[in-house]
Parts: structure tokens; sequence; C-alpha cells
């Protein structure tokens, strides 16, 4: 099996904090643990990621030298190793109750999807629902288009590209248990996206105010799904996603110590306070929430 290596950054960055989230996931299909690595397809090809020393390490066979530097820097991007948050913890630890939350979690990775229409379609599947169904959804949709690789007792998944969802058919999609609508909705996206008539690749070379605004003028996208797709997708939280049940349900735990009324409101005048670190904030108490509320499944 071919190798690469990545050094890790200069900056706080734990890629164990990685993994025990990942072994949260309750179906993994994306992403797998499997004792010290995970396991994902990047660029197409299936890549084993583990820490060795001051370096994250990179196996597959698909790491032939025309494709190495392509997925090592698309590696680079999914793990958060360019992403330096030294300036957002030294803000944290000033303030008493947001480094409650963060302190735990120093050098935890903004780890990305690889594309942005992976981000869009996946949290379509989200709306509105649990996020153990929604990943058990996001498995079943992987699954129908792709016949994966086993990892023990799992199995990793290609996430499905826009032409093969723009063939599906609502009968097809039905099996993800989600709205006719938001099928419809994936099939739309996946057929402007696989046509050029959408370029959501783009988004990812624009300001974050800038690519939010283009996805709020997408059919079915709303602020929740448009502030999410640019954190997943590019690492960066610019807003606050106040409407998150499991985020008001955080923001009530960790700062209010479980009492007052989860809302929106809640959230906002909680968070709002850090201002330009309030999304990011919110995503550490999300990860915080997940670490502690959802038990690690063994693959």
């Amino acid at each position: 099996m071919k190798e690469a290596r990545l050094p890790l950054p200069p900056f706080a960055y734990r890629f164990s904090l990685l993994l025990e989230f990942v072994k949260r996931i309750a179906y993994p299909a994306r992403l797998v643990v499997q004792g010290d690595t995970l396991w994902r397809f990047t660029a197409g090809e299936l890549i084993a990621y583990r820490q060795e020393g001051d370096a994250v390490v990179l196996q597959g066979e698909g790491l032939s030298h025309a494709n190495e530097e392509r997925i090592k820097r698309i590696s680079c991007h999914c793990l958060g190793l360019e992403r330096d948050l030294t300036t957002f913890y030294d803000f944290a630890a000033r303030d008493p109750a947001l480094w409650q939350v963060v302190a735990p979690l120093v050098g935890f990775p903004i780890f990305c999807s690889e594309t942005v229409f992976e981000a869009l379609i996946t949290l379509i599947i989200e709306q509105h629902i649990s996020w153990k169904n929604a990943l058990r959804y996001q498995r079943t949709l992987m699954r129908m288009f792709d016949s994966g690789a086993a990892i023990g007792r799992a199995a990793v998944y290609r996430f499905p590209s826009p032409q093969q969802l723009a063939r599906a058919s609502q009968s097809q999609l039905k099996a993800l248990k989600i709205t006719n609508r938001r099928i419809d909705l994936i099939i739309e996206i996946a057929n402007a996206v696989a046509s050029g008539a959408l370029d959501l690749a783009s988004i990812g070379d624009i300001e974050a105010g800038a690519a939010y605004d283009r996805l709020m003028k997408l059919n079915g996208v709303g602020h929740w799904t448009a502030n999410n797709v640019i954190g997943r997708a590019l690492g960066v939280y610019p807003f606050v996603s106040q409407n998150d049940v499991a985020l008001q349900a955080a923001v009530q735990l960790y700062f209010h110590a479980g009492k007052g009324q989860k809302s929106p409101d809640q959230v906002r005048e909680t968070l709002g306070r850090y201002r330009e670190y309030a999304g990011l904030a919110g995503h550490f108490v999300l990860l915080r929430w997940v670490l502690e509320r959802y038990p690690p499944v063994s693959p």
C-alpha cells in the first residue's frame, strides 16, 4: 500500500479528537474509524489516515504519483490541517462561560466535506429530523450508488455524484424517509449541478457572506441549511444556527445550567455576545454536545 505524509500544523491540532467524534456516528458511511485509523474516500480513492508522531500518514493504493498531490491537498482541507484557531482559543480563554465548553476541545480539527455539493445534499436530508436518523438515511443514499469498501464489520462509501443523483427517481429515493419536497429538491439540485446551470464549486472561492447569500437564493434552502453548508464545506462559521434544536439544548445546559426556556432567542442572546466568534462558538458547543451525549459506536 502506497504512503504519503502530511506534517501536523504548528498550531493546536488533535487528530485523536476527530477520531472520537467519528466514533459517535451511529451509521458510519462516509467516515469509518477502526482502531487509530480513519478511513474515507478522498478524490474517489480509499485512503486510511492515522497520526504518526508529528505527521498524519495517508495510505492507499490510489496514492499514485499523479494523484498524490491532489489527494494531499484535499486531505488537508477535509482534516482541517490548514485552519488555525489560535485567536479563537485566546478569545474563548478570556470568557469563563465559553472557555469551560471549549477548553477540553482545543485542537479539535475543523474537518470538512470534500465538496459543497456533498454538504448541501447531506444537510437537505438532515432538515427537520434527528441527527441519528439523518445519518441512517445518508448511509442509505450512499449504498444506492456505491458498493463500498469493507472496514472491519463496517463499510465506507463514496458519496454519489451530481450525475448519479440527477438520474435518480422520486420512487427510488423514497427509501430516504424524507418528504417528497426534499426528494425533489435533491434531484433538482443534482440536475442543475450536473448540467452546469448551478456552480456550487465556486462557492468555495468567495467570501462567506457572499456564499451564504448565494445559497439562500436556492429553493428549499433557508438560514440553517445555508449556514451549515458553509461550515461543513468550507470550515467557516460566520453565523449562528439559532433554530437548531440540539444547539438550543446545548446552550441551555452549558451556559444556563439547564434552566430557562430553550429557544432561538436564548441561543442568539447567549452566543451573540461573542460577535465574530459567535458561529464558531456554536460549532464548538455542538461538538461538546455530541462527544458527551452520544456513546462511541463499534464498527
